[in-house]
């Protein structure tokens, strides 16, 4: 929704201010990750773009951060003139995902290393971290099948992911969900990826499935 902020800027050493156009205001805070309208503290504008500084007002965080904009021409679809546009705001807390006791017993170090990918995600360290949820997935897959084949183990560790899915995985759901996902993960350890017109929202996905269906045996076994 489009609104405003007044924002200071420099002509010939002198600073003036004025209202700004913006494609919108954040309505979250970066740091506590609560809902808000944030309490606007102050902004300027320079050749960079636009930087404003707000306020989280829940009482238990009331912290300060800074929303960027980047410069920008119109929206065509509304035809409204905008000059700046959210682009992100620091710093941020990064908020983990909290994976069940089954799976955390499953694979501990598939936990720790898809949220250090996701750390990298939301720090948008676009190189990061499309190998670390790759890392991820073969963490999740292998030691889900050395904590049900323990006999196995030392050929599990040594063969591919795509090997291990197809010879040691009896689930038929597990199955497609994890050959998917290696499929997909693999393009991401490469020069270039495989799969144009697949992305990493879809490999979290499958990440996400395979994740249920191992927890889903794994409880029923119990």
């Amino acid at each position: 929704m489009t609104t405003t902020i007044k924002a200071e800027y420099e002509i010939d050493l002198a600073l003036h201010k004025k209202d700004f156009k913006v494609n919108k205001i954040q309505d979250f805070c970066p740091l506590c990750h609560s809902s808000i309208k944030p309490v606007y503290r102050y902004a300027s504008v320079d050749n960079r773009g636009l930087q404003a500084v707000f306020e989280c007002p829940k009482e238990n965080c009331q912290k300060l951060f800074i929303a960027y904009y980047r410069t920008s021409t119109a929206d065509e679809r509304s035809q409204v003139e905008i000059e700046y546009y959210y682009s992100s705001s620091e710093p941020i807390r990064v908020k983990e995902k909290v994976f069940s006791e089954t799976i955390a017993n499953i694979s501990a170090q598939f936990c720790e290393v898809y949220n250090e990918a996701r750390i990298a995600e939301q720090r948008r360290l676009k190189n990061i971290y499309g190998p670390g949820f790759r890392r991820a997935i073969e963490f999740l897959i292998k030691d889900y099948l050395i904590h049900e084949k323990k006999d196995e183990k030392e050929e599990i560790e040594n063969k591919s992911l795509l090997d291990c899915v197809e010879q040691y995985i009896d689930d038929p759901r597990i199955k497609e969900c994890a050959k998917m996902a290696a499929w997909l993960s693999d393009g991401e350890s490469h020069y270039y990826r495989k799969w144009g017109d697949k992305d990493l929202n879809d490999l979290k996905v499958i990440i996400d499935l395979t994740v249920n269906w191992i927890e889903s045996e794994s409880l029923a076994k119990k």
